[in-house]
C-alpha cells in the first residue's frame, strides 16, 4: 500500500508542478505577445488613447514589419529619442501596416511581434496591428505622399495641444523614408530628437 501510495503522490506532484509551469508561462505569453489592437477604418483605438495622451508629445510610426528600412527607423527613433528622453511626457504609438508585402492579419501581427523588440519594452510604447493599413491610407494625404498612395515608413510628432477630431491631426513634424517625397524630410535622428526636445519643452 505504501509503494501504491507512493506512486500516486509522485504523480499527482509531477501533475501539480506541470500544471504550475504551464500556466506561468502562459502568462507571461500573454503578458508579452497578446495580440496587438487591430484599428478600424476610424482608426480606433488608436484615435481614442491618442486623445487620453492629451498634454503628452505623441509619436506615431507607420510601419511594415517586413520592411528593412522601416526597422531601421525604429532602431533610430530608439536610439535617438527613447533612449535620450526618459520623460513620461512622451507616447510612441506603432502602427504596424501590410504595405511591402502582403500579410494577412495573423501574419502581420507574428511579423510585427517579431520585430517589436526594435523599441525597448516601455510603458510608453502601444503597438497597433492595421490589417487594412487605415493609418496610411489617412495619413498619405495629409502628408502629402504622392499619386494617391498611402504613408508608410513615416515618422510622425504631435504636440501637447494635438486633439483627434472628425480627422486625423496635422503633425507637427514629420520625416520620412521614402522615395518621391521631401527630401529635405528625410529621416535623421538628432534632427528628429531636437524636435521632440523642443515639443517637450512645451508639455512641461
Amino acid at each position: 500500500m505504501r509503494v501504491r501510495s507512493s506512486k500516486y503522490h509522485w504523480k499527482a506532484m509531477s501533475v501539480v508542478t506541470f500544471a504550475t509551469v504551464f500556466l506561468a508561462a502562459t502568462a507571461s505569453t500573454l503578458a508579452q505577445g497578446g495580440p496587438y489592437p487591430e484599428l478600424n477604418q476610424q482608426l480606433q483605438p488608436l484615435k481614442n488613447q491618442f486623445n487620453a495622451d492629451a498634454g503628452k508629445v505623441r509619436l506615431l510610426l507607420i510601419l511594415d514589419p517586413t520592411c528593412p528600412e522601416c526597422r531601421h527607423g525604429a532602431s533610430v527613433i530608439r536610439d535617438n529619442v527613447m533612449n535620450k528622453f526618459g520623460s513620461d511626457k512622451l507616447a510612441v504609438y506603432v502602427v504596424w501596416v501590410p504595405l511591402l508585402n502582403l500579410q494577412d492579419s495573423a501574419t502581420l501581427q507574428k511579423h510585427a511581434h517579431g520585430y517589436a523588440n526594435l523599441l525597448p519594452p516601455d510603458s510608453r510604447v502601444t503597438h497597433y496591428s492595421d490589417p487594412q493599413s487605415s493609418a496610411g491610407k489617412a495619413y498619405g494625404p495629409i502628408i502629402g505622399v504622392p499619386y494617391g498612395a498611402p504613408a508608410w515608413d513615416v515618422y510622425l510628432a504631435f504636440g501637447p495641444d494635438a486633439r483627434w477630431g472628425d480627422a486625423p491631426p496635422s503633425p507637427s513634424f514629420w520625416e520620412h523614408q521614402l522615395g518621391g517625397v521631401d527630401s529635405n524630410r528625410y529621416l535623421d535622428g538628432p534632427r528628429f530628437a531636437e524636435e521632440v526636445r523642443k515639443l517637450l519643452a512645451r508639455a512641461q
